[in-house]
Formats: C-alpha cells, sequence, structure tokens
C-alpha cells in the first residue's frame, strides 16, 4: 500500500487523540486508586454524589449524637459511683449506731464513735457537692435535671430525663427535738443548710438512719435504669452509623482490584496510541523527504 502525506497525517492526528484520551483515563484511574474513591467529581456520578451527602450528614449527625450519649453515660456512671460511696457510708453510719447503743459502751468509746460519725456526715456533704464536666451531680429539688436526646432529630425525637436525682433530699433526715424551737435546733444528717453541726451520733434514731439508707437505695435505683436505657441507647446509635457507613462506603469507595485491572488497560491503550503517534510522525517524515528529492530533480 502506498504511503501519502494525507493518510499519514491522518493516523499522527488519530494516534494523537487516542494518545490524550488515554492519558487523561490513565490519570483518572490512578486518582481512583490513590484516593480510594470512586467518585473524584461531581461530573463522575451526580447522583449517587447527591446520596452519598447525605449519607456522610447522616454519619455525622449520628456520630454527634452518639457523643453526647456517650458523656450522658459517663454522668449517669459517675453518679452511681457517688451513690455506691453515700450508700456505703450511711451502712457505717448505721453499724457506728449500733455500737453507741451497746450497753458495753464506754463514754470514751462513744465520744470516738461520734468523732467518726461527724467526718462521715462531712464526707456526705462533700458527695452532694460532686460534678461532672463542672455540673453539678444531684439536683437539690425534684424538679432539676437535664435531657439528652438520642435521635439525630433533636428535641423532636427520643429524650431521656438524666436528672432529679435529689441526693440532699434522701439525707433530709432529721434529729428529734421537741423543744420549743425544735424548726431550728433540728439538724439533717448531711446536706442541709440549717444544720449548727452540733448534733452528734446519738441525736439520730437507727430509723433516721435507715430512712436515709433507703433513700439512697431508691436513687441507686433509678440511676440504674437511666444507665440501662442510655446503654440500649448507644447500642443502637452506633449500629445505625455502621449501617449508614457501609451504604456510604458502597457508594464512594472504589473496587480496587477492579480499578487496577482498568488502570492496567489504560496504561496499554497509552503505549499503543504512543507507538502509533511515533509511527506515523515517521511515515510524514519519510514522504516528506521524498516530496523534497523529487522537488530537486
Amino acid at each position: 500500500m502506498p504511503i501519502t502525506l494525507g493518510s499519514s497525517s491522518h493516523s499522527a492526528s488519530f494516534a494523537a487523540f487516542q494518545l490524550e484520551s488515554g492519558q487523561r483515563l490513565l490519570e483518572k484511574s490512578l486518582a481512583r486508586i490513590s484516593s480510594g474513591k470512586r467518585i473524584l467529581s461531581a461530573s463522575d456520578d451526580p447522583g449517587n454524589l447527591a446520596v452519598s451527602m447525605k449519607l456522610q450528614s447522616a454519619i455525622n449527625m449520628t456520630g454527634a449524637v452518639n457523643t453526647n450519649v456517650s458523656n450522658a453515660l459517663s454522668f449517669s456512671e459517675t453518679q452511681e459511683g457517688a451513690l455506691d460511696t453515700a450508700g456505703n457510708i450511711l451502712t457505717r453510719i448505721s453499724e457506728l449506731r449500733t455500737a453507741y447503743d451497746s450497753p458495753t459502751a464506754s463514754a470514751s468509746d462513744k465520744a470516738g464513735y461520734n468523732t467518726e460519725f461527724q467526718e462521715l456526715r462531712g464526707s456526705l456533704d462533700d458527695l452532694l457537692g460532686e460534678q461532672f464536666n463542672n455540673i453539678s451531680l444531684f439536683s437539690e429539688t425534684e424538679s432539676g435535671g437535664m435531657t439528652v436526646y438520642t435521635s439525630p432529630t433533636g428535641a423532636s425525637g427520643i429524650g431521656i430525663d438524666m436528672g432529679k436525682l435529689n441526693l440532699t433530699g434522701a439525707l433530709n433526715t432529721f434529729t428529734t427535738d421537741t423543744s420549743s424551737d425544735a424548726a431550728t435546733n433540728s439538724e439533717a444528717l448531711a446536706g442541709n443548710s440549717n444544720t449548727s453541726g452540733n448534733a452528734s451520733l446519738g441525736d439520730f434514731s437507727s430509723a433516721n438512719i435507715t430512712e436515709a439508707i433507703e433513700g439512697v437505695a431508691s436513687l441507686r435505683a433509678e440511676s440504674g435504669a437511666i444507665a440501662s436505657r442510655l446503654t440500649f441507647s448507644q447500642e443502637r446509635l452506633s449500629s445505625s452509623q455502621v449501617e449508614l457507613e457501609n451504604a456510604y462506603s458502597r457508594i464512594m469507595d472504589v473496587d480496587l482490584a477492579s480499578e487496577i485491572v482498568n488502570y492496567t488497560k489504560q496504561s496499554v491503550q497509552v503505549y499503543a496510541a504512543s507507538a502509533m503517534l511515533i509511527q506515523a510522525n515517521l511515515n510524514m517524515s519519510i514522504v516528506s523527504d521524498l516530496l523534497m528529492a523529487t522537488m530537486k530533480r
């Protein structure tokens, strides 16, 4: 077949186009492999890109809610720890009160029991002031508290009431004072602003202390129920987040094995186009030299 300048020029143009197109596809394939993403720009897959953006937003919101629930659970666990300590203190006070009533207890024994009792009262007061991240663990009224929302929809979704654990109220069991100024002289076991701090162990009956123990036990049961709800909510949110991330991954993540095959194919095509362009340019050079030689004759 004779070689003509026109056919060589057409072959060179076609080879150049194939080379440029192949290099562009090769670069995009390499970018997918490097980033691990199937969709690199909106033009790659507009519909699925829009879906992936919504999924990413849902993932972020679910993660934020899960963090809030996790923090609330930490608050509840800290609260439970303080209530456990309060229960242990009250149990020890009950033991001291029983020993105080012993007919064989001497005056010095009772003084020793009372000294320990006063220290334990101070520990109870310290517990009332405990905080988590600068937030008081216990409410001073039945209306105190806070709500943690367990849904990305916020206040319009599901909420768990975290508060209304009134440890002060549980410890406000008073000494018995039959005098005319009983309202002034009566003292709480702990946490009452009117206490003078003069009441001794003997001023509290075993019934007073049992009442406080029962009050703290009731608060522990409530705290445990709240922690249980928070734990189930945390598990549900974590599962939902994993499912959303899987859905996002199916849309956005590249099939690495398939893309490597595609990259190899594009590499071969680029090599072939490059060889075609070299051959076409060589043919054009030969034809040009022949024409120049003919014109000189």
